[in-house]
């Protein structure tokens, strides 16, 4: 493959500076301002500046300065984009991720569940009593008894477990590479925390628990089936506990 052309006839003839086919154009990707990226173009397709007019130069570092500029824009806006993802994935009120970004996430978690044979349980949760809790004593108050749930869930998961808020007092749980048996347990620490949780007048707190229903993933089910399933193994939880206690 036939190197650039030679010095004599490159002002002469006015061919375009390109990158030869072979080049690494990667090195422009490092430069920091104008100038290095100027010197890393003709570098890569084995030119020198000596090769160049001053005219050519001049409109080359011109046209580096342009693509600086788009450059810092482009991780500008990349930034922002990512800042509003993060906001948009986001509960409201907790640190945890909202129904839309949680059922997201839960799909990508299932796939690969799926391709490296991996299982995973999810608990769905509900607050018992937190009507009466944010009733009795005001929103202010239910805010803060669901950051002290979003806490109690923070502590008892892993990096890679998965938390999200589905609704008002409704929250779920994926455990990657666990069994129905570890979520149950699981869940039964996370009531023990709850109820330890005390609210209101000292005289006469106010105390929340939880109903969990722990369901195990099923290979090819999707993360709506799944959700719906540990949804309804919650009712049936909570509507025994409710019979038990009458």
């Amino acid at each position: 493959m036939s190197g650039p052309p030679a010095h004599s006839d490159i002002r002469s003839s006015g061919k375009i500076l390109e990158l030869y086919p072979g080049s690494s154009a990667s090195a422009l990707g490092g430069a920091r301002t104008a100038r290095e990226t100027l010197m890393a173009f003709l570098s890569a397709a084995g030119w020198s500046a000596g090769d160049l007019t001053t005219e050519q130069i001049r409109l080359l570092a011109g046209l580096m300065t342009e693509r600086q500029k788009l450059l810092e824009t482009i991780r500008d806006l990349s930034d922002e984009l990512n800042s509003a993802r993060d906001v948009a994935d986001q509960d409201a009120l907790l640190p945890l991720y909202n129904r839309r970004a949680f059922v997201r996430e839960l799909g990508r978690q299932l796939s690969f569940c799926e391709r490296h044979d991996v299982p995973a349980t999810l608990i769905y949760m509900d607050l018992d009593h937190f009507k009466v809790l944010n009733d009795t004593l005001g929103h202010a108050s239910g805010d803060q008894a669901l950051l002290e749930f979003a806490k109690v869930l923070k502590r008892h998961t892993r990096q890679s477990d998965l938390i999200g808020r589905l609704g008002g007092d409704e929250f779920a749980i994926l455990l990657l590479n666990a069994s129905v048996e570890i979520g149950e347990r699981k869940g039964e620490e996370l009531r023990a925390d709850v109820r330890a949780l005390k609210f209101g007048d000292r005289a006469k707190p106010l105390q929340l628990d939880v109903s969990c229903g722990t369901i195990q993933w099923r290979s090819s089910e999707s993360p709506e089936h799944l959700i719906e399933r540990a949804d309804e193994a919650m009712f049936v939880e909570k509507t025994r506990r409710q019979k038990s206690r009458a």
